[in-house]
């Protein structure tokens, strides 16, 4: 009876402690759709280089004359996981050693929020990215 107990409680106690955005399935571009779908203006979205901040794919969407950049890791790879992990932990990243504010959310980091005037909507838009 016991060892019946643990083979229906080890899987939930497994999910529960890992409940993290599911959308490691969407791409940066993807952000630009679920933005518009919430009434936001984009203007224009661009695909930037993620070498920067070591990300697998990354794009700039620019929203009422302020961009902000869309950073993509993919969490099936342990180095990408491990990554996306410490910017959730700091809520910065580091450009010539000076830190900078970002938003995480499952795998994807928005940078540049900070200087946005809308940064209230992206950011409502972006807690339901899965």
């Amino acid at each position: 009876m016991k060892n019946l107990l643990w083979l229906i409680l080890a899987p939930l106690l497994l999910l529960a402690g890992c409940r993290s955005a599911e959308n490691n399935h969407l791409q940066p571009e993807d952000f630009a759709s679920y933005l518009k779908r919430a009434n936001l203006k984009v203007d224009n979205v661009r695909p930037v280089l993620p070498d920067p901040f070591r990300a697998t794919s990354a794009v700039a969407i620019l929203i009422d004359g302020s961009e902000i950049g869309v950073y993509k890791y993919d969490r099936n790879a342990r180095v990408q996981a491990d990554r996306i992990r410490r910017l959730e932990e700091t809520g910065c990243t580091y450009i010539n050693g000076v830190p900078y504010p970002v938003a995480v959310r499952g795998s994807f980091m928005l940078f540049g929020l900070d200087k946005s005037p809308r940064k209230k909507e992206i950011l409502e838009v972006f807690n339901r990215f899965d």
